[in-house]
């Protein structure tokens, strides 16, 4: 199934979950990358430039919580294209709200059984599994997720996936730290894709963009696979602007 075809209906999904949302956070993202060699998925980058453009939504419902986002990324891609979709849908169910009862142990916060959707032109990966909301001092969300997974290119495996988000001062400057971790195994090793982020608050300068966020995003990806796509060690860090509303 092509991503024409499944992030509309991923669109779709999400907007009759989201309708009943008692919270919710989106926003834009733009991110700038000079030094790209080959992303995930194998595809080159020959001139090492490329442009991204990121929806991204979170928001809770009366029984759990949706994450969403949709890339639309520019760049001389090796296989001759020149733009990329990706999209992935993470909802999650919370034991202790469809149980009514307080399932919280020691740092644990709560267990989800949780479900994750990608897609992307050529791929797709379907996740089922547990998130642990952990609580850690000095971060907003800690969420600890282990996933069977399944994509088109591979048979089933596991995959380990963090997502955290810490609000903080430093030298008086407000500082976001956020992002994930996927650590999972292929048929011929195994991959690991990570995008944390250091944003500074725009409210620092005026409460006129308060609602702007500014800084950098490292785009980490490494492959130990064995095959004839050999063993790719990718770090590039990228400029990032992101509107909230």
């Amino acid at each position: 199934m092509k991503a024409r075809v499944l992030i509309p209906g991923l669109f779709w999904v999400f907007f009759c979950a989201a309708y009943a949302e008692s919270w919710s956070n989106t926003n834009v993202q733009y991110l700038y990358g000079n030094n790209f060699d080959r992303l995930a998925g194998a595809d080159s980058v020959p001139n090492g430039s490329m442009e991204t453009i990121t929806l991204e939504h979170s928001g809770g419902w009366e029984y759990g919580k949706n994450f969403l986002f949709v890339d639309l990324s520019s760049a001389d891609f090796g296989s001759g294209k020149k733009y990329k979709l990706y999209a992935e849908w993470a909802p999650k169910i919370s034991l202790t709200k469809i149980s009514d009862s307080d399932i919280s142990w020691g740092l644990i916060k709560d267990v989800y059984v949780a479900g994750e959707i990608n897609q992307g032109d050529d791929f797709r990966a379907l996740n089922l599994g547990l998130a642990l909301a952990v609580d850690i001092p000095a971060f907003n969300f800690f969420d600890l997720n282990l996933f069977t997974r399944k994509d088109n290119f591979n048979e089933r495996t596991m995959q380990l996936t963090l997502a955290w988000k810490s609000t903080f001062e430093l030298f008086s400057l407000p500082l976001v730290f956020e992002g994930f971790f996927d650590y999972y195994g292929t048929d011929f090793g195994t991959e690991i894709i990570s995008q944390p982020r250091l944003l500074l608050d725009g409210k620092v300068f005026s409460d006129k963009i308060k609602d702007l966020q500014f800084g950098t995003e490292l785009y980490y990806y490494r492959s130990s696979a064995t095959s004839s796509r050999g063993r790719i060690n990718e770090a590039v860090p990228q400029v990032m602007l992101k509107w909230i509303w």
